[in-house]
């Protein structure tokens, strides 16, 4: 097993840059996968992918088109992006829960000339609400096909149905719905089942020196104040990245990666093609659900998970004390909600070692990570230690815009070998993202340590600037929760008699009230004043929108809500 250690990986002199270089390093026999009750060794998943590869390129997709995949977490995911690779075509990678506007809006600026999809996936998606009942189909999920059919801009030629179960295969298909819709401006897109492709002659690979600077995937950032954007990496970026990252969490071929994070995202991407460099197993679960990971990773031999903190807390809140994984030895987390502090401690008592991570759709997502030798404080932090050789971390001030030093609070900036290629159609965003000397600005705060390793904060956006420090709103939303008894709080800063002033937004527990004065009057007692909002407001649920990885609140518009209330309130 390879170790793991602080600081970057150091580079062997001649990797395969490639997504099928990389795979043909497994051992044939090794296990690939496991998905339900299905097994592929390596042998098995090179062979299907390039039945695949032979599928796409017979029906027209050439390199440098684009696929769209829409697909929960199984094992057709991963062998149409590897074959897509094979033939340099890109992939888009779409967020299952997203709406048809957004899918057209996606689809469109990417010029994506094939989409597969899931019915299950999409049947859900219309029955929660993207796709109005009723409206000339009588077939929920042809609906929101339908839709994007008519809204797009046409470029898309190819539908595939890739979808897994059984039950859905009895369901209409897009030759049947086509006929009952209004004519679209363009022509409808041919169709095809998964298992026509997959039953094409094998295609081999392409040169692979043109295949290591082909697009291969296209991830979008979550968009919480403005258009997301399409990020675009190149095919030797994600392999060489997935080795170092592979080298870096002491994955190989011993290991077994629980996958429960969705492939869309790209923490879930760079952790399955991380675990696929090393020749280790991925166990890939469709979506997480709490209990069925428990049990996976109590009765399997998982040596890896990855994953957010409210995944862990959701996972082991069940849990009788003497739970215990039976193989885990690395749980790589980030913070996305508020509050848990206390939840790599009490993780650890279960023996789930959690282990702070780093990263960005732009640099990828296993970017860097904790020591996990380290004390537990250090070790849970977000940031870490990067695991590429030459990778670079800073900070810069963002009051005057000087390099910031160890320890002193600033714009995280990033430079490294592994650098995404651009934001899709948008030149302006894609320079504006890099400095002058090469480094990506990050727009989150941290502080670089002084050992090597960086300190992750929060996002730039999200910090207040209170009576002249910046304040990270964890701070006072951990305060509240525990003076408040309420089950959620977001801190947003409002500008109030000409000074910045923190204002907090709770959920309540179900049936429970709150009573403002005297959680101001606890928040007195124990954080600085400055730091106590002027106003704590009780709401049914928060503005969130839902990216691969989780839900995130829209902290804009709590902004906008709270300069509203205030007013409202100053005028009576």
């Amino acid at each position: 097993m390879a170790s793991m250690i602080p600081g970057a990986q150091e580079t062997a002199a001649a990797r395969p840059a490639t997504l099928g270089g990389m795979l043909a390093l497994a051992p044939a026999d090794a296990i690939a996968l496991t998905f339900e009750h299905q097994t592929l060794t390596y042998a098995q998943l090179r062979e299907q992918v390039a039945h695949m590869a032979g599928g796409l390129h017979g029906q027209g997709l050439r390199a440098g088109d684009v696929l769209g995949i829409w697909l929960p977490n199984t094992p057709r995911w991963l062998i149409l992006h590897l074959a897509c690779a094979s033939l340099g075509v890109a992939t888009l990678s779409l967020n299952l829960k997203l709406g048809v506007k957004e899918l057209v809006s996606f689809i469109d600026r990417s010029k994506c000339k094939a989409l597969a999809f899931d019915r299950g996936i999409a049947n859900a998606h219309a029955l929660a609400g993207n796709a109005p009942p009723g409206d000339g189909a009588g077939f929920p999920e042809g609906n929101s096909l339908a839709r994007v059919w008519q809204q797009h801009a046409g470029s898309l030629q190819l539908i595939i149905d890739a979808s897994v179960h059984a039950g859905d295969a009895d369901a209409p298909g897009w030759p049947a719905l086509a006929q009952q819709m209004p004519t679209a401006p363009h022509r409808a897109p041919g169709w095809i089942r998964w298992e026509a492709l997959a039953a094409a002659p094998m295609a081999s690979d392409g040169d692979p020196a043109t295949l290591a600077r082909s697009a291969c995937i296209i991830l979008s950032s979550s968009g919480t104040t403005s258009m997301p954007k399409l990020i675009v990496h190149s095919q030797s970026n994600v392999a060489l990245h997935s080795q170092d990252a592979a080298a870096g969490f002491a994955v190989d071929g011993g290991s077994a990666t629980l996958l429960a994070l969705p492939m869309c995202g790209a923490f879930g991407y760079c952790a399955t093609m991380a675990t696929l460099a090393a020749g280790a197993r991925l166990a890939m679960h469709e979506a997480f659900h709490p209990a069925q990971a428990a049990d996976a990773l109590r009765q399997q031999a998982i040596t890896h998970m990855f994953g957010t903190n409210d995944m862990v807390d959701k996972m082991i809140a069940p849990l009788p004390a003497d739970w215990r994984p039976r193989a885990l030895r690395f749980f790589g987390h980030a913070n996305f909600v508020p509050g848990l502090d206390d939840l790599p401690a009490k993780a650890q008592q279960l023996g789930i070692p959690m282990v702070g991570c780093f990263g960005m759709s732009e640099i990828l997502a296993l970017f860097a990570h904790q020591d996990p030798a380290a004390p537990l404080e250090r070790r849970s932090q977000a940031g870490g230690f990067p695991i590429t050789a030459g990778a670079e971390v800073r900070a810069r001030l963002v009051e005057t815009g000087a390099l910031a030093a160890p320890m002193e609070p600033g714009e995280l900036e990033f430079r490294g070998p592994h650098m995404m290629r651009e934001y899709l159609g948008n030149p302006e965003a894609t320079a504006q993202a890099f400095t002058d000397d090469g480094f990506l600005r990050s727009g989150d705060l941290g502080y670089v340590n002084g050992d090597g390793g960086f300190t992750h904060v929060s996002r730039l956006g999200d910090v207040l600037r209170i009576g002249g420090f910046l304040v990270n709103p964890a701070e006072i939303e951990e305060a509240v929760l525990n003076a408040s008894g309420a089950s959620a709080c977001q801190v947003v800063a409002v500008n109030a008699a000409g000074s910045s002033r923190p204002v907090a937004f709770v959920i309540p527990d179900a049936g429970e009230t709150m009573d403002e004065s005297a959680v101001k009057a606890l928040l007195q007692q124990q954080i600085a004043r400055y730091k106590v909002p002027i106003r704590i407001f009780a709401v049914d649920a928060f503005p969130c929108t839902t990216g691969p990885n989780g839900t995130k609140v829209k902290r804009n518009e709590l902004r906008e809500l709270a300069q509203s209330l205030l007013a409202q309130e100053a005028s009576k």
